[in-house]
């Protein structure tokens, strides 16, 4: 309970941050004294920005979970496997056969590819007899590897380098202003995520197991895969991509908490959005009053503790 309660303070003390944090200050006192900038500010740029943030956050961190349960694999997670990767891939093909689009159209292509990609990563692994923890994820990046090579080549083929360049680095600054309410797409997804946690902890045993107990195990697989790509699509059409997130705060809270992911659905937002917001307050103090992309922040900050995962399985083995 007390680890609960300092994760708590912790998030709100961030949220406070990330809203007076910038190259623009806003000090208390103006938004008590009602100052018009400091509010056009805070409610223009600030606030959504911060909105953003958490959405992300929770959404990733949520979707890794979902995945690591019905793969049941801790070391896998959307961005790892070319769910994202062929998110990429819809937005391109838009891109190339339809022109300049909106971000309702490329969220419906990146949606569609995104779909079919975690479809085709989930037939694979279970044509695949042998597994472990190290042999999926190899999989997993050998088919993202697979999509982004496609990406690549028709990038190239058509000119479009610099379009798939601009698309593919996440950060919460030009890509989010006036562009965040497409995020809010993402909450019934997240939603039925937290109803349906339950049942994927079943099919995570086992179809024999799932049937056994009156769940349905292809429908219970599809509704996740669905939602794993809604809100993959969604945020990467809007934010970009931003690493680690689904892969390690799952994991992080698990050493702490266990393994029961009805339990762990709400730390595991909570977590996530600390996490998210730490790596991005970082991203605008780091070279104030410049700003770097969030998802190099990410990058640095997840690879050390996805090593730190590994060292750690790697000592509790022995």
């Amino acid at each position: 309970m007390k680890k609960r309660l300092y994760l708590y303070l912790l998030f709100i003390v961030l949220l406070v941050m990330s809203i007076f944090v910038g190259v623009s200050d806003i000090k208390i006192q103006d938004i008590v004294s009602l100052n018009k900038e400091a509010w056009f500010l805070l409610w223009t740029s600030r606030i959504p920005r911060t909105l953003a943030i958490i959405l992300t956050a929770v959404g990733l961190s949520i979707s890794g979970l979902i995945l690591q349960t019905i793969s049941k694999n801790k070391f896998i997670s959307p961005s790892v496997v070319g769910v994202t990767d062929s998110a990429q891939l819809g937005i391109l093909l838009a891109y190339l056969l339809l022109g300049t689009l909106s971000l309702t159209f490329k969220l419906v292509f990146a949606f569609g590819f995104a779909v079919l990609g975690s479809f085709m990563f989930i037939t694979i692994l279970n044509k695949i007899k042998f597994k472990n923890e190290i042999y999926v994820p190899l999989i997993g990046m050998m088919f993202g590897s697979i999509v982004a090579a496609i990406v690549s080549f028709l990038a190239y083929q058509f000119n479009a380098t610099q379009f798939v360049d601009t698309i593919g680095v996440g950060s919460f600054t030009t890509k989010i202003a006036g562009n965040y309410e497409l995020l809010y797409v993402i909450v019934p997804p997240l939603i039925l995520a937290f109803i349906y946690m339950v049942q994927f902890n079943i099919i995570g045993i086992g179809e024999d197991f799932a049937k056994n107990l009156g769940v349905n195990y292809k429908r219970t697989m599809m509704i996740g895969l669905v939602i794993i790509s809604m809100v993959s699509a969604a945020i990467f059409v809007v934010v970009g991509s931003i690493p680690f997130i689904g892969l390690v705060v799952p994991n992080l809270v698990s050493i702490y908490y266990g393994d029961n992911v009805k339990k762990n659905a709400l730390d595991i937002a909570l977590f996530g959005s600390i996490f998210v917001l730490i790596g991005d307050i970082l991203s605008r103090m780091i070279i104030y009053p410049y700003e770097i992309p969030v998802s190099l922040t990410m990058g640095v900050l997840g690879s050390i503790i996805f090593l730190y995962l590994i060292y750690r399985r790697v000592y509790h083995a022995k």
